[in-house]
């Protein structure tokens, strides 16, 4: 009969290189199917600057940007539109989304009368807040 030593016997390794590339599989699939989402901005647009430091916008929900530029163009998801291309996408997306917010971001150089535009559109297809970007200096 064989007697065993304890301290000599450490049994059978545990093989985990399986386990590892168990783990790195799903490392890289939660990566690839995670959804990024980029804030929307139009970099030709300089927003003014807001004296009192507080902020005018609220960022939660069902949102879509309106940028205006200081020739008055209207860019919305990096497309340039026409105000009846804008009303009539804003209307459809607000018969899909009745909570949709708008955030306009009108340029500083630009015209009120652009700015007062989409605020018309806006009110005209009954969007049930639209708020105006502005820079906040911290």
């Amino acid at each position: 009969m064989r007697i065993r030593n304890k301290e000599s016997d450490q049994g059978d390794p545990i093989n985990i290189s399986s386990m590892i590339d168990v783990m790195f599989i799903l490392i890289i699939f939660f990566l690839v199917t995670t959804t990024f989402k980029e804030e929307e901005v139009d970099h030709l647009v300089k927003l003014p600057v807001e004296s009192r430091n507080q902020s005018l916008t609220q960022t939660a929900g069902n949102l879509i940007k309106v940028n205006i530029r200081d020739n008055g163009a209207m860019v919305v998801m990096g497309q340039a539109v026409s105000e009846e291309e804008l009303t009539k996408w804003m209307q459809d997306e607000v018969e899909k989304k009745p909570e949709l917010k708008v955030l306009i971001r009108c340029d500083k150089e630009s015209k009120h009368l652009y700015l007062a535009n989409v605020m018309s559109i806006c009110r005209a297809v009954k969007v049930p807040e639209a708020n105006i970007a502005v820079r906040t200096e911290k």
